[in-house]
């Protein structure tokens, strides 16, 4: 039963959210024009299964007349499987004007036709539960609601719905990046099998009075009706009295009071930011969210987001649910909390020790999100569903932590310790202090008194054979390892030998130094690939770290009262001291020449850094960059950075 409560909550997507601006529609014209379609939907609109033609007459004007559109335009109708749509497709190009469309629409709308008879035979029982999902946006009598751009499926053929539920399922429909709101009911359908498919199409059609079925057709008792009702009544927005009307749209799946509904994968918005649903609205308006195929809840939300017509009417709908108040929710995940603790040491640095984010970092609170959520989003950075777009420059920055996540177990653990926050900003009781930033061996200590590492500084190498490795480096480098800007090498002195290790890995493995544009990266590749293995590489790392080479004076004209302004950003992960986090991935800053340290957010902003799908460390930093608005404010940084030497 759990998968067919997942099942559609739009039944017959459409796309092109935008309002149609046209002239009335002529019904005398347009009866003159449905004479080709009279053929196969018949001179009512009653539709005829020997065509394979739907029910027409008393559908809603906005939804058909959007369906010609999309046929015209080969939004649908164009799929190989989709015979029947491409029959269609070939008469709706013949309504070559859009007043045309207008025209026909407007004489469907004065038809009637008797409800049609029932065919199949399913489970009415069944169907009905399945049903539960479908009516947040169809509406419990199946009459559509065109703010959720739902239409009415009440009247339409048993075996009419069963065809389409099978061709959002095999993609035959909703598989066009255009057609945002198939794209929306394809996973609804995804997730029903064949049984499944038959029961909710024999329960749909009973909705306007179709004739009963026999009686070897299991029929609710009622008692089970009794619930259901009350079920289906929770479902659909029928009470949307919210004193913004905007939210009326978010209310079937997010609740009222904003507390989010599992069964219908909605998390909680009560208590969220206003910035951080701002920006999230617009993600998936833009297509930088819900547009991965595999991203089934994103996919719904989109066309949610679209009906959201400009800027005013977002900041509208996130003012109303600032102001939106719902109970904490309840645990659904058994996890460790205490190797969720440990494993959230990675988190507080942006995320804050109770989870209630930081805007300068861009991350938005997590603390009153649902577990299941939580673990959700994880799982999706995690798989590349969210992050992986390259203008989603903030999700790139989230989805190298959730990689750093090992299995579910590890999600479950840190989904759990997420939720025991209490909304306070501090952390549980359990913890005294998370991370020590800026430390190479941070611990925490539990209530038991036990010490639980969060990182050690491990290197394995040998200094004594990285000596003689290290004579390849030292023409540029110096023997000192104090870097030469004449031939652009930075200062390696004095920087940890993880992260030596980290970038010559990623040099040798080509996720830095392969791109064109990174002139002095390809210079430094193939000196990397001079090492031949890991413990060749331990060594030189181990070496380097012996070095005391002269930190260079400042070259640049930053601004270090500006810099430090700006650093605000950069401390959660390389310390107030700029001495770096190895548990954050974070190298020391101290040393480095001012016109490296700018040449590099330079690089990380310009996507010559960062991009590669295996730099999952540079993919954290890049965003980061982007923060600067230019070359100005990164000397500012650069020359505060040089000022902490002091």
């Amino acid at each position: 039963m759990k998968k067919l409560l997942k099942s559609s909550i739009l039944l017959f997507g459409f796309s092109l959210l935008s309002a149609n601006c046209w002239a009335d529609g002529d019904p005398v014209r347009g009866k003159s024009l449905f004479g080709i379609c009279v053929a196969c939907h018949g001179a009512n609109g009653e539709g005829k299964q020997i065509n394979n033609a739907p029910r027409i007459s008393g559908q809603q004007d906005w939804y058909v007349e959007r369906q010609l559109i999309n046929y015209r335009d080969g939004i649908r109708g164009v799929h190989i499987d989709d015979i029947t749509g491409m029959q269609m497709r070939s008469i709706a190009i013949t309504l070559k004007k859009d007043q045309d469309i207008a025209d026909v629409t407007a004489y469907v709308s004065t038809l009637q036709s008797e409800t049609p008879k029932a065919t199949m035979e399913g489970d009415l029982v069944a169907g009905k539960n399945a049903y539960a999902t479908c009516a947040a946006c169809h509406g419990a009598d199946g009459k559509g609601n065109k703010a959720l751009n739902s239409p009415k499926i009440a009247g339409l053929q048993d075996w009419y719905i069963a065809r389409q539920l099978n061709h959002f399922k095999i993609g035959a429909r909703g598989r066009l990046k255009q057609d945002v709101i198939g794209q929306q009911m394809r996973p609804m359908a995804m997730a029903l099998d064949e049984d499944a498919i038959n029961n909710l199409a024999v329960y749909i059609a009973s909705l306007e009075g179709a004739p009963a079925m026999s009686s070897a057709v299991a029929v609710a008792s009622s008692e089970s009706q009794a619930s259901m009702s009350d079920m289906m009544a929770a479902a659909t927005p029928a009470s949307l009295n919210t004193s913004e009307p905007l939210y009326a749209t978010c209310t079937a799946c997010h609740g009222e009071n904003g507390e989010g509904k599992q069964w219908l994968g909605a998390p909680r918005l009560s208590g969220q930011h206003d910035w951080y649903l701002e920006r999230q609205l617009k993600n998936w308006q833009d297509g930088i969210r819900g547009t991965h195929p595999q991203d089934v809840y994103g996919i719904q939300m989109r066309p949610m987001s679209m009906v959201l017509a400009n800027d005013n009417e977002i900041r509208k709908v996130v003012s109303y649910i600032g102001g939106l108040d719902s109970p904490k929710p309840a645990t659904t995940i058994k996890g460790d909390l205490q190797a969720g603790q440990s494993l959230y040491a990675t988190c507080v640095a942006c995320h804050g020790p109770g989870g209630l984010g930081n805007q300068a970092l861009n991350a938005p609170k997590i603390a009153g999100l649902s577990d299941w959520y939580v673990a959700r989003q994880l799982w999706g950075f995690k798989n590349g569903h969210r992050g992986e777009n390259p203008r989603d420059v903030y999700g790139q920055q989230m989805r190298p932590m959730a990689m750093a996540l090992a299995d579910q177990e590890a999600i479950n653990n840190v989904s759990a310790y997420v939720a025991s926050f209490d909304g306070s900003g501090a952390a549980p009781a359990m913890t005294t202090t998370v991370a020590a930033s800026g430390t190479a061996d941070a611990t925490s200590t539990d209530t038991g008194g036990q010490a639980v590492t969060v990182a050690a500084a491990t290197s394995g190498g040998s200094a004594e054979a990285g000596a003689a490795l290290y004579t390849t480096c030292i023409a540029c480098h110096g023997a000192d390892g104090a870097g030469n800007q004449a031939l652009n090498s930075p200062r390696i002195a004095g920087q940890s030998a993880w992260y030596l290790t980290n970038q010559l890995k990623g040099f040798k493995a080509g996720y830095r130094g392969s791109k064109p544009e990174d002139i002095y990266g390809m210079q430094m590749r193939p000196m990397s690939m001079t090492l031949a293995d890991d413990q060749a590489i331990a060594n030189i790392a181990a070496y380097i770290t012996t070095l005391n080479g002269a930190v260079s004076p400042a070259t640049l004209d930053g601004n270090a009262e500006a810099g430090k302004g700006l650093y605000v950003t950069c401390v959660a992960c390389h310390g107030a001291d700029g001495k770096g986090n190895e548990a954050l991935k974070s190298p020391n800053l101290i040393g480095l020449q001012d016109w490296y340290v700018v040449r590099q957010l330079q690089n990380f902003k310009a996507g010559i850094r960062g991009t590669h799908p295996e730099d999952i460390n540079g993919q954290t930093m890049r965003p980061m960059s982007m923060t600067l608005a230019d070359d100005k404010a990164m000397k500012d940084v650069a020359a505060y950075i040089i000022s902490l030497r002091k």
